[in-house]
């Protein structure tokens, strides 16, 4: 039985660490299953994860040595683990872990598992951007046994842009409990909750942070409201919390924290902060609305297929054409709305101007107005993230 190490930065909330997680808690009825944290003391688990899970704290140091220091700390204890555990295989998820995993490489095969846009990635900026993009990244990857994207387009960014060769890259989508998602879904509402949906409500789900143009929703929301009487939840914690408020109050919209609440309140904004159980919520919403300016393969919107929900969304790179299955187009973004069967891609909000708010706005108008596409056409899309199918592609490139 093969030896798997997987490596990952924390064990949070996002999309990444849900991967990893449920990754690893798969794998090991297969092989000797090893999961490292390499950043925080947090232990927290959010989601499911392997039984042998190994934290790597370095010691607490503040400036540019305590950077240095904590680095070399993770290096020689990754090489160590590495050796302990005769590791015949480590995969990393995300870039600070992709380089560990190539620093204390050993004899093991190398997978590296990239799980966003370098290029279209708004973070990456400046000077130490341009040089990640154009030197380190390009001899990361190219370190690689094999690599492994979450999307189509993000295996063509690193042709395009980085030359990595194409047959050392393997296209596998993030995987989904389906089974467990219906159950959540089914669970009851508590009192507070049901009277939020005394009104359609258009949901969404996303850290508060620049990347998912919450405020762009918003914005949009405010000019939906002025023609249907309806209620815009968010999940999700961040530290745009505070602007955000602030942004629905100047467009005439009443908000309201859950968490800070002393029972229900009537509002037009609902900032629910982070649920255990977000499928409920999807379940009795109408409407679920993606607004990123950019992601990998945004675990959301195909959570909310999953639920049955018609979904409106940015065609941001990458992930909402190929999980609405919209091929052919030619150009790197639209300027108009292209509905399918369950849902809508729409142009990008970060350049937010009258003509893409009314494009938004009928969009939203249309699925609120209209019955639920049949459950038959959610399936057929989301049937391609089946738990079973994703895992016989990763044990193909464990095996390999």
């Amino acid at each position: 039985m093969k030896n798997v190490l997987l490596i990952g930065s924390e064990l949070g909330k996002g999309g990444a660490e849900r991967s990893i997680s449920l990754l690893s808690y798969y794998l090991q009825d297969h092989y000797k299953v090893t999961l490292c944290i390499l950043s925080g003391t947090g232990r927290q688990k959010y989601y499911k994860t392997c039984d042998d899970v190994v934290f790597i704290d370095p010691p607490t140091h503040t400036g540019a040595i305590g950077k240095i220091v904590a680095w070399r700390y993770r290096l020689k204890r990754m090489k160590q683990l590495k050796k302990e555990k005769a590791i015949d295989v480590s995969v990393s998820f995300l870039e600070g872990p992709d380089y560990v995993n190539v620093l204390t490489r050993g004899r093991e095969k190398l997978v590296l598992s990239v799980r966003g846009s370098k290029v279209h990635d708004g973070q990456i900026s400046g000077s130490q951007g341009a040089l990640r993009k154009k030197i380190l990244i390009p001899w990361l990857y190219k370190k690689a046994d094999e690599i492994v994207t979450v999307t189509d387009a993000l295996k063509q960014e690193l042709v395009d842009h980085f030359s990595i060769d194409q047959k050392k890259i393997k296209t596998i989508y993030n995987f989904y409990e389906t089974k467990v998602i219906a159950e959540k879904a089914m669970q009851p509402l508590s009192e507070d909750e049901e009277k939020i949906f005394s009104k359609p409500v258009i949901i969404s789900s996303g850290r508060l942070h620049m990347q998912k143009e919450f405020d762009k929703l918003i914005t949009v929301f405010a000019a939906l409201k002025k023609q249907v009487d309806a209620r815009l939840m968010i999940l999700g914690d961040g530290d745009l919390l505070e602007s955000l408020k602030q942004l629905a109050v100047s467009l005439g919209l009443k908000y309201s924290v859950w968490k800070d609440r002393k029972g229900f309140e009537e509002a037009d904004v609902y900032f629910m902060g982070f649920q255990d159980n977000a499928f409920k919520f999807y379940r009795n919403s109408k409407l679920f609305a993606l607004s990123s300016s950019w992601e990998g393969f945004p675990n959301v919107l195909a959570e909310a297929l999953i639920c049955n929900l018609p979904v409106v969304t940015t065609d941001c790179y990458t992930g909402p054409r190929e999980i609405l299955h919209v091929t052919g187009l030619e150009t790197a973004s639209i300027n108009h709305a292209i509905n399918t069967e369950v849902g809508t891609l729409l142009p990008m909000l970060n350049d937010i101007n009258r003509a893409k708010i009314k494009l938004w706005t009928e969009a939203m108008q249309y699925w609120l107005s209209h019955p639920a596409p049949p459950p038959a056409a959610f399936e057929q899309l989301t049937r391609r993230f089946t738990l079973e199918e994703m895992l016989q592609q990763w044990k193909a490139v464990i095996n390999n």
